[in-house]
């Protein structure tokens, strides 16, 4: 924890919560995650997302929860399968639901962040091919288009892509994500070609949406979301244990973020065809840096599994370590790019609420310190407003502000102390040394 007063929150700090549609809204049958969790073995609790959480109903009263709960923005993704279910056919009804839900967001006063692909493809655009066809690029920015001009007038804020590595390497190299390969160089592929669909985009987006929905005389702000892991070597005294890890911070870290600045795609991993392309579009493509955050691993050489958590370290849900120093590292490291930071993903998959209170606390006093510094963040945004269906873990992985008996019909939710915590420090733009106190009493959970 840090030692000494924390400073507040800047003036016009972003506070809120993050969902993403096919987790949340429920019932999608459009897109590939719905016919891949069908599948036998694929998902980990032998869950399907279903009904989720029911969020395509139930969107105003869960924003009337964030809005009570001091938050001013929160973060969600349209979902291109039920905006464009058929090349070039837009469904009528799914559009004026997602002007319900901007209409909703504005009535709560939340600020919306939005997300145009976050991991989920409509089905004609997966059965030819999906990231590994260069025509996805052209159909991306076409629907960016289409959604830069129809939302543009309640949307400032846009995020085109959701971790184009995570996407690549869980489909593609580790093969739990559909379309379940382990081929590298596909994976390789995907990547480069998500952040060529990014560039492109951020330029259609620029063009498309000419209205300033906030009154802050800028119409677009535009950027993607970069999946920031702290990487270490486990023996730091062995030599290939430092190599790898370099390496993978060079294609996990560095090169995806360095691509959106130089327009230089260049991503090599060994075995694999590399990736050098040269993206004009590209270059310069980050209004802000969006910076999702989780764990740190310690990676190892020569392992079947070259990612390890410490001996004694606390667990989330999942098995990923609970680190909250590092949201400080990370934020320094995207502050190298001159632009502002949003944290858009940072959270704990905790079922009981009992490590998630305190590693909230931590890290938000972490993050006030490198703010504090001079790191120019603009927001944070927790991963989940809500327990949600967690891809390839089912409902495994816990995440929400509020908990989801997923057990009951009717879907309950239920506040958590966690809740109650991010309120206060919210409604605040502060964290009160109190607080800080409270967190860590001995005998609380760590």
């Amino acid at each position: 924890m840090p030692h000494g007063p924390l400073p507040s929150f800047p003036s016009g700090f972003l506070w809120g919560a993050a969902t993403s549609a096919h987790q949340v809204e429920g019932d999608n049958r459009l897109n590939q995650w719905w016919r891949f969790e069908h599948e036998p073995g694929r998902i980990a609790d032998g869950s399907v997302s279903g009904a989720a959480c029911d969020h395509w109903h139930r969107f105003d009263e869960d924003f009337a929860r964030a809005a009570a709960d001091s938050h001013n923005a929160h973060r969600l993704s349209l979902e291109w399968s039920r905006i464009e279910p058929r090349q070039g056919v837009f469904d009528a009804a799914a559009i004026a639901h997602y002007h319900d839900v901007f209409a909703s967001l504005r009535r709560h006063a939340l600020t919306p962040i939005v997300t145009l692909h976050h991991f989920t493809d409509p089905l004609w655009i997966f059965d030819h091919g999906g990231w590994e066809n260069r025509a996805t690029i052209d159909r991306f920015v076409e629907f960016a288009t289409f959604c830069g001009r129809e939302f543009g007038g309640e949307v400032d804020w846009w995020c085109t892509v959701n971790e184009p590595d995570v996407l690549a390497f869980r489909g593609w190299s580790q093969g739990v994500w559909p379309p379940g390969k382990r081929d590298d160089s596909a994976a390789l592929m995907v990547m480069a070609n998500s952040l060529e669909a990014h560039g492109r985009a951020y330029h259609a987006l620029h063009q498309a949406d000419t209205i300033d929905a906030d009154g802050d005389g800028r119409a677009a702000r535009v950027g993607f979301a970069k999946h920031a892991v702290i990487l270490e070597p486990q023996r730091p005294w062995f030599a290939p244990d430092v190599v790898y890890r370099n390496l993978e911070h060079r294609v996990f870290n560095e090169a995806v973020l360095a691509a959106a600045s130089t327009g230089r795609i260049d991503l090599w991993i060994p075995g694999a065809r590399g990736v050098k392309r040269e993206v004009a579009e590209l270059r310069d493509s980050m209004d802000y840096v969006g910076i999702n955050h989780y764990t740190r691993w310690k990676v190892r050489a020569f392992a079947r599994d070259p990612h390890a958590v410490p001996p004694g370290a606390v667990l989330n849900d999942l098995g990923w370590e609970v680190h909250p120093r590092g949201i400080e590292a990370v934020v320094r490291d995207a502050a190298r790019f001159g632009r502002p930071v949003i944290i858009l993903e940072n959270g704990v998959a905790d079922a009981t609420d009992r490590v998630r209170p305190r590693a909230l606390v931590e890290t938000l006093a972490h993050l006030a310190r490198a703010i504090a510094s001079g790191v120019d963040v603009r927001g944070y945004l927790h991963w989940s407003l809500l327990d949600n269906f967690e891809w390839a873990e089912g409902y495994r992985g816990r995440f929400g502000l509020y908990q989801v008996d997923f057990a009951n019909p009717a879907l309950p939710r239920t506040r958590t102390r966690s809740a109650d915590l991010f309120a206060r420090i919210a409604r605040a733009n502060a964290i009160d040394p109190a607080l800080l106190d409270e967190v860590t009493t001995p005998g609380y959970p760590a």
